[in-house]
């Protein structure tokens, strides 16, 4: 009999999140790799674990039994992983990812690495979300540069604070009246954009950006996603619509007669973390960090 740590993980997922799609949006898999791994796994035992019979979500007897035995287990296993993790809490190299437009506390990260590293060679690179934690689990890089609410709910994985994101509302000049006030006939038929990311849990900075323009009566044709902050300030420039932009990125000067921040926008603070599964990073990190 063959056992995989990974399935019995999926596992574990499927009955703590009470479904194959909430476990697969867990582990950042499809819906279809979760199903065909559990239906591996009660083969190769040779018992049914999940009641599909009933349209309400069932675990069976069985599957409550091996639940309760598959959890210390994995937790054991993490805990050991840990400690053989810290043996050697040095690094030569560290790979630092990055989600896109997150390159300011990346680089500012870096910065303040290299300063206290001297001898850490850092190599930078972009990450595209969807690939960015199961990347960093099989250890294809070391950390990652982004929001804590995306991983708010992803065991197993580390966090700590690089910086903080203030998000406004981009507009073009011409949506601003001469006495500064928003004419919102001319942004109500053009787009908003936002960016491609998602947050496991309810604090999304993209929800409560929506929420605040509709207590503000301001209305949009469409929401666009976009790539990067740059898009989205490119469309601006061009007074396409308004767009998500968080106000530590620098905007080039070339742009300041073509664009502006929505005035009275309630400000939206956002943590921006360092995630990373080795803990002896943390050493590095806190090392680095408490000395800026």
């Amino acid at each position: 009999m063959k056992y995989s740590l990974l399935t019995y993980k999926y596992f574990i997922d499927v009955v703590e999140t009470q479904g194959f799609t909430p476990a697969a949006k867990r582990n950042f898999v499809s819906q279809t790799a979760i199903s065909n791994a559990i239906k591996n796994l009660e083969k190769d035992l040779g018992v049914q674990l999940i009641d599909r019979s009933t349209s309400h979500f069932k675990v069976t007897l069985a599957g409550i039994n091996l639940y309760h035995c598959a959890v210390p287990v994995l937790n054991k296993y993490y805990e050991f992983s840990e400690k053989i993790s810290q043996l050697n809490n040095s690094f030569q190299t560290l790979r630092i990812h990055y989600l896109h437009a997150f390159d300011y506390w990346a680089v500012e990260l870096a910065h303040s690495l290299a300063k206290n590293n001297p001898d850490l060679q850092l190599q930078l690179d972009t990450e595209n979300f969807a690939a960015s934690i199961p990347k960093l689990d099989a250890g294809d890089y070391d950390v990652l540069i982004g929001f804590s609410t995306a991983v708010s709910k992803i065991k197993n994985i580390h966090v700590r604070k690089v910086g903080t994101a203030n998000f406004g509302i981009l507009l073009n000049k011409k949506a601003i009246d001469q006495k500064g006030i928003l004419k919102k006939d001319a942004i109500k038929k053009q787009p908003l954009f936002l960016q491609k990311w998602t947050a496991t849990d309810n604090n999304d900075v993209q929800t409560k950006i929506k929420n605040i323009l509709d207590k503000m009566n301001i209305s949009y044709e469409q929401i666009i996603y976009l790539d990067s902050f740059d898009a989205a300030l490119a469309n601006v420039v061009l007074n396409h619509g308004m767009a998500i932009y968080p106000e530590e990125l620098p905007l080039p000067k070339m742009y300041d007669n073509h664009v502006t921040f929505l005035p009275n926008l309630p400000k939206l603070k956002y943590d921006v973390v360092a995630i990373y599964k080795n803990p002896a990073i943390c050493n590095i990190l806190d090392r680095s960090l408490a000395k800026k």
